[in-house]
């Protein structure tokens, strides 16, 4: 409990602006312990290397990972195809003093070969944007272990489709699971939640070796829900897959998730 008070009193010290506060605290009171969670599922052995992250506004996790000052740090986000290929994003906590300027790229991870050499990196987070995705993870994937060294790993997690508050929703409430629309564009909703087996076959299709693949809890749940998803894992909220690049990659559209692709 004292670390995640520490990591809240630390992020919710940056300046945002008054516009955007009330959304950024919304999503740290939300999201907090799933950060956390994901922070300790990077292996060990990344301490010093080079490690890509993918969608990394709001930028909360890359300023856990900065701080923890293991990696070297590379941020990857889309702002639309009018946006330059390179921006900066200033980081300032007045609380702490601390003051940092992000030198993020700009690019479509669905169909934008990634501005980065074969083999560059570690490891690559994937945290929280395969659900965004509208048209082809695939590319995703496949740019993604291009640029991984032969074992380099990555990291995806996702939120649960299968979680049980989506199957009370449905069952219970009768209301619609799927996202509203976004006024950030199609890429600040929702467009496809996924099963652990989803991710797992899209993974091992296109080249990746699985290391762990779980469901895990991120949320507080009353009692009752806590005990009912320890006996049934499946309804847990967040799919987590740590994966390692093979020797080989290959563009993999298995027919339970594409229809109608053309060459």
């Amino acid at each position: 409990m004292e670390k995640l008070q520490q990591a809240h009193q630390y992020l919710s010290g940056f300046e945002v602006g008054d516009k955007y506060r009330s959304e950024r605290d919304a999503y740290l009171d939300a999201h907090l312990r799933r950060l956390l969670v994901t922070q300790q599922m990077i292996p060990c052995s990344s301490a010093g290397g080079r490690v890509l992250e993918l969608g990394a506004a709001p930028y909360l996790m890359t300023l856990l990972l900065r701080h923890s000052g293991k990696v070297d740090l590379y941020t990857a986000d889309y702002r639309g195809d009018d946006c330059s290929a390179e921006f900066s994003v200033l980081l300032h906590n007045p609380v702490c003093g601390e003051h940092c300027t992000l030198l993020c790229q700009n690019f479509n991870v669905e169909k934008d070969r990634f501005p980065y050499p074969d083999e560059f990196f570690d490891g690559v987070l994937c945290c929280e944007l395969l659900e965004h995705l509208a048209s082809d993870p695939t590319h995703m994937l496949m740019e993604a272990h291009r640029v991984l060294k032969v074992g380099g790993w990555i990291l995806i997690t996702t939120p649960n489709v299968l979680v049980l508050r989506n199957l009370t929703t449905l069952v219970i409430k009768r209301t619609n699971i799927y996202a509203p629309y976004s006024g950030y564009g199609v890429y600040g909703r929702h467009n496809r939640e996924w099963t652990l087996e989803e991710v797992v076959q899209l993974l091992t299709g296109c080249g990746f070796q699985i290391e762990t693949a779980q469901q895990v809890d991120t949320y507080p749940h009353p009692l009752s829900s806590a005990l009912l998803k320890k006996l049934f894992p499946h309804l847990r909220d967040m799919i987590c897959v740590l994966a390692r690049a093979g020797n080989e990659y290959a563009a993999y559209y298995p027919e339970n998730l594409y229809m109608a692709m053309h060459n």
